[in-house]
């Protein structure tokens, strides 16, 4: 008797019977990108080999070998594209995106530098004319009562919007200039309420300009959305230890400490509780794993009024010699 055919055996391929049907798997759509990715590089490679001297063909080379993820091989491409003075600023803009990839940032923004001096207020319709044209595009959709059409043709440019907006909060957050970082992270967090990393900085904003209060809703909803996310732990428990929610911060604090170890502040506020609760054994064993881990900021110890249960106990000036010898050591 004839064996039915299974489902991964392949039907001939000069069969024409209405049984027989091709159950050859087609490519995911990522796997049938990279394929073209591939395909796109070795003719590329095809093209530099007949001319070397062409610059566009390295140009697209060091493009595609970074679309396919290798900016390691991508840099020596685009490096000879800038040689033969190839497409000067998408290039040295590449070969940022390139460098950026491999740590290599003072030499990323040496790129970033050259193409940006080219147009720094982006005031050349070469430098905004995508936009310019997708808002014009908008803009006469409206115009012609299409206002979905138009609201939809302008949805790629919010990616950007928001993307500026975060990074500027972000900067001026670091520069210590909060104040100004939270308009900008207030406004990305209302058009991403749901995006991990800005519901995350806008709580941690908000938490640092002692709004604590309002702070706390926000990070219980990041670490819902980032729940490996060890520093979103650590500001949630801030929050709590600033309204005097001890527990529920000495829980945030030591799941901070489940996903990196390596926390001193998280020792350090483990330390500030166990002192606000009488356990001096524990608030020193904290502290200890926070100098051994790099705190080594006496005047701040020794001002912080969470710890002046422990300022009596011999223990406390060892530990601060022990963080002044620390430090002198690495000078």
């Amino acid at each position: 008797m004839k064996s039915p055919r299974t489902q991964c055996e392949p039907t001939a391929a000069n069969s024409t019977g209405p049984e027989q049907i091709n159950l050859a798997l087609k490519p995911t759509p990522e796997e049938q990108t990279r394929r073209e990715l591939l395909a796109a590089v070795e003719r590329h490679q095809q093209a530099v080999a007949r001319d070397p001297e062409y610059g566009w063909a390295w140009y697209q080379l060091g493009a595609t070998l970074l679309d396919l993820g290798q900016p390691r091989e991508a840099v020596p491409a685009l490096e000879q594209a800038i040689e033969l003075k190839a497409g000067p600023l998408g290039v040295h803009y590449l070969l940022g995106l390139a460098l950026s990839d491999l740590g290599q940032v003072e030499a990323a923004k040496q790129q970033y530098e050259k193409v940006v001096a080219h147009d720094p207020q982006l005031l050349h319709s070469s430098s905004l004319i995508g936009l310019a044209s997708m808002t014009n595009l908008a803009l006469a959709q409206e115009q012609l009562g299409q206002p979905d059409e138009a609201c939809q043709t302008l949805l790629p440019a919010l990616r950007e919007a928001v993307s500026i907006l975060f990074n500027l909060a972000f900067l001026h957050f670091r520069a210590k200039r909060h104040e100004l970082s939270l308009p900008y992270i207030h406004a990305a967090y209302l058009l991403r309420p749901n995006n991990g990393d800005i519901v995350h900085q806008y709580g941690a904003t908000l938490n640092i300009l002692k709004q604590s209060r309002a702070a706390l809703p926000i990070l219980k909803r990041a670490v819902e959305l980032k729940p490996l996310c060890d520093s979103a732990w650590y500001d949630l428990g801030l929050a709590h230890a600033v309204l005097k929610h001890r527990r529920a911060a000495r829980h945030c604090f030591i799941k901070s400490l489940e996903i990196d170890t390596r926390r001193k502040w998280s020792h350090y506020d483990l330390a500030c509780l166990d002192a606000l609760e009488g356990k001096r054994e524990a608030a020193f064993q904290h502290l200890t794993l926070a100098v051994e881990l790099g705190f080594r900021d006496t005047g701040y110890l020794q001002r912080d009024k969470d710890l002046r249960s422990l300022r009596r106990d011999a223990r406390w000036k060892e530990l601060i010699e022990t963080m002044v010898r620390l430090e002198n050591s690495k000078n």
